[in-house]
């Protein structure tokens, strides 16, 4: 509530969103699963949350984690790509140019990046050669891939948590956290009375 960020955090492999949702469920911030490219159905759905939030002159993040493979790397540029032309149709943007000049969207990947891979040094897999991406991934990144499950749950959990603290007001959330817990004191309370 009254956060410059409106966050989402979206993880390519659903064995990930049980291990995340200690974070996520801490800040009350919505995690979803990819599973590779999601579906229009969700997307839309996606791209309404993101209206509120515009709405609410919030900047919208999604932190996303997956794989440094040639899909999950074009996951990044997918998610951006569908839901600027949901927000061009529906606000009128000619061009993605102006869009992104004006609508404040940005899909972040924090983790699995290559600094990552080069600090935990997690094992390696070979690019999947018959992926339609892999010719260009394995142009700028080489023969290898990474899977972002690899690592560690607390790393990935110490990794989104510093990804939400950087971009909330923590005095603000600590002022509702406080007035939700006087809000529960309260409530059991009343219900010692009855």
């Amino acid at each position: 509530e009254g956060q410059p960020v409106y966050i989402e955090v979206w993880v390519e492999k659903d064995a990930l969103s049980g291990v995340l949702k200690r974070v996520t469920e801490k800040y009350h911030i919505p995690i979803l699963v990819n599973r590779g490219y999601s579906s229009a159905s969700a997307m839309f759905d996606s791209f309404k949350r993101f209206m509120r939030a515009y709405n609410d002159r919030q900047y919208i993040e999604i932190l996303y984690l997956g794989d440094f493979d040639p899909s999950g790397i074009d996951m990044i540029r997918d998610i951006k790509d569908r839901i600027i032309e949901f927000v061009m149709g529906d606000l009128g943007y000619e061009t993605k140019e102006e869009c992104l000049e004006y609508f404040p969207f940005s899909v972040t990947p924090i983790a699995l990046t290559r600094e990552q891979i080069r600090l935990y040094n997690p094992p390696p897999n070979p690019a999947k050669i018959p992926d339609p991406l892999s010719g260009d991934f394995i142009k700028i990144h080489g023969k290898t891939s990474w899977e972002v499950d690899a690592l560690r749950p607390e790393v990935l959990n110490d990794l989104l948590n510093q990804a939400i603290l950087q971009r909330m007001d923590v005095s603000l959330y600590e002022e509702i956290v406080d007035r939700e817990d006087s809000d529960k004191a309260k409530l059991s309370s009343l219900i010692s009375y009855l």
